[in-house]
């Protein structure tokens, strides 16, 4: 099921793409839902999410494509090499980096997943009056797992999209991050590609933008926690694809309702970036941060597709799992930062994330990743001691920036366009900071 996107807005060609699963055996439709007067041009069908067999499920924010202009390869490592000839394209040059993050379930949760796929593939089906064959039949919930886990799915429906949903369409999302960061005591983690108060419509000026009172909720359950005395990180892209304004004006917002922890420094937020030497000077790339993923106390956290703006609370179909089990929580966590420091191989960050999961792999190597994992946890485990690790990081970096020397790990600080002209840095609204544009 792919989304027929508008072709001034898509970055792929779905028609293409469907034509050729096709050919080779595959029965797969394009999702026209989002097309018609009642729907805004770039709405988007954002979901990205697969079955296998009912038993496992799929869910996070990788799209499968590679950009028409064959930058911004969703695949990436762990590590985001500047340049990795296992990322090459046709034209010899490596894409830009992508960090994202997907999940895996296992489980009953597994039927919320296949449940959403067959409504929304019947509501097509049904709506073009096409042969009932091609109907999906309801298949049975797997059995239960063996889990510490409590998972819960949730998604965004917006109005108007699917027969199936009410009126004005689903928020599950937006209730289940409002509720998630209303609970925070001691600390938020968040990793998104965007930060928005406002409606993004194609003019990068936040006042002309109409409010998000999803967006709104999130900033003010933030600020309430900060009030409480908790910290919160968030990692967002230098260079997102539209708006970085709005980024810049949400991050303004949280500091201006919770201006005594800005103060304090308990509000922190980073960029990623990698570092070669070409032709004898450091070159430096900016690292695209597609991850949605949000960490609340070390207990709760999710994972999926929805982004921290208007569209993946409210006006974009999407999909998040959260978990309720510390070891996970902090096990991610410990992770993402330990990726972002750089402070393990990259096959070990693979096998301590199969560890984690509990995915098999062969007993000797499930212990190397448990002791692993260990040492990680005594580095990074009390979030406010690795908080400060990256912020150190994060500002060394940015001077071996400025003194065009090898960055260590990928973190940088995001700099809003007004600090970043501050620091003397080529601020560039298209193409933040990090990267000059050729």
């Amino acid at each position: 099921m792919i989304w027929s996107s508008s072709e001034r807005f898509s970055h792929c060609d779905t028609k293409a793409a469907q034509e050729q699963l096709t050919q080779v055996g595959v029965s797969c439709i394009l999702d026209d839902s989002a097309h018609g007067i009642l729907h805004h041009p770039i709405e988007s069908l954002h979901q990205k999410i697969a079955v296998v067999d009912g038993t496992h499920a799929f869910v996070g924010g990788i799209d499968m494509l590679i950009e028409l202009n064959g930058d911004y390869d969703r695949w990436d490592t762990h590590f985001h090499h500047f340049s990795s000839p296992l990322r090459g394209t046709e034209e010899d040059r490596t894409p830009h980096n992508w960090h994202d993050a997907h999940a895996i379930i296992e489980g009953p949760a597994v039927g919320d997943v296949e449940l959403n796929f067959r409504q929304r593939w019947n509501a097509v089906i049904q709506r073009h009056e096409w042969d009932n064959q091609l109907l999906v039949p309801v298949h049975p919930l797997p059995p239960p797992v063996e889990s510490t886990s409590l998972v819960q799915v949730a998604r965004t429906i917006p109005a108007h999209t699917y027969s199936f949903a009410p009126e004005n369409g689903i928020q599950d999302i937006a209730e289940l991050y409002a509720n998630a960061l209303s609970n925070a005591q001691h600390f938020v983690y968040m990793e998104n590609q965007y930060f928005w108060t406002h409606a993004f419509y194609g003019v990068d000026r936040p006042r002309l933008g109409t409010d998000s009172p999803d967006m709104e909720r999130n900033i003010r359950e933030l600020a309430a926690a900060l009030q409480r005395g908790a910290t919160v990180a968030i990692v967002l892209p230098d260079h997102p694809n539209v708006a970085r304004a709005f980024t810049d004006a949400g991050l303004a917002r949280l500091r201006e309702e919770a201006p005594e922890a800005a103060a304090q420094g308990r509000i922190q937020v980073f960029c990623l970036a990698a570092s070669l030497e070409v032709e004898g000077e450091e070159d430096y790339r900016p690292i695209y941060v597609h991850a949605k993923v949000t960490i609340v106390d070390d207990v709760w956290s999710t994972v999926g597709s929805a982004n921290l703006n208007n569209r993946g609370m409210r006006e974009d179909t999407e999909m998040n799992v959260a978990t309720l089990n510390p070891e996970l929580a902090r096990g991610l966590r410990v992770l993402l930062w330990a990726e972002h420091l750089e402070l393990t191989g990259e096959e070990s960050m693979l096998t301590v994330a199969r560890h984690l999961g509990r995915q098999r792999q062969r007993l000797s190597v499930d212990e190397r990743a448990a002791g692993i994992l260990q040492s990680l946890q005594k580095t990074l485990g009390d979030p406010l001691v690795g908080l400060r690790l990256m912020i150190e990081r994060a500002e060394d970096n940015l001077r071996r920036f400025k003194a065009k020397q090898p960055l260590v790990g990928h973190l940088l600080p995001y700099l809003t366009s007004e600090e970043a002209k501050q620091q003397g840095l080529n601020f560039h609204e298209e193409h933040g900071w990090v990267e000059v544009p050729q």
